[in-house]
């Protein structure tokens, strides 16, 4: 994954902090197939997005909802995921559902933008 049990980078960096992974590039402390590394190979040139995991307990039924904002779809969510194609985390894990949603900005100047187009 990427991080230990207490919420730490496994470089030992603090959960609040972005993990040095040019202090690493051998991958001796954060292994360089790990989720955390193919996500976003260069800390300095992220993904264009805003992203965020939720985890849930709820009557033994226990996952995570993965939830993120961009302007490219492709840029963003559909290129991290090619990148993540066979990682080791997937034997993990099973998606259950998922979609894309369109979340318009404040104001009407977007209406006006997809009409014209």
């Amino acid at each position: 994954m990427g991080r230990r049990r207490d919420g730490r980078w496994l470089d030992g960096a603090p959960p609040d902090e972005e993990p040095n992974f040019a202090a690493d590039p051998a991958g001796r402390l954060t292994p360089l197939d790990s989720h955390v590394r193919l996500a976003s190979p260069d800390r300095r040139n992220q993904p264009p997005m805003l992203r965020r995991s939720y985890s849930y307990d709820e009557n033994g039924d226990t996952g995570m909802i993965f939830s993120c904002f961009q302007r490219n779809i492709a840029h963003g969510f559909e290129a991290v995921q090619k990148r993540l194609a066979g990682e080791a985390l997937a034997n993990y894990t099973l998606t259950t559902g998922g979609g894309y949603f369109f979340v318009p900005p404040a104001g009407d100047a977007w209406l006006d933008a997809l009409i014209s187009a």
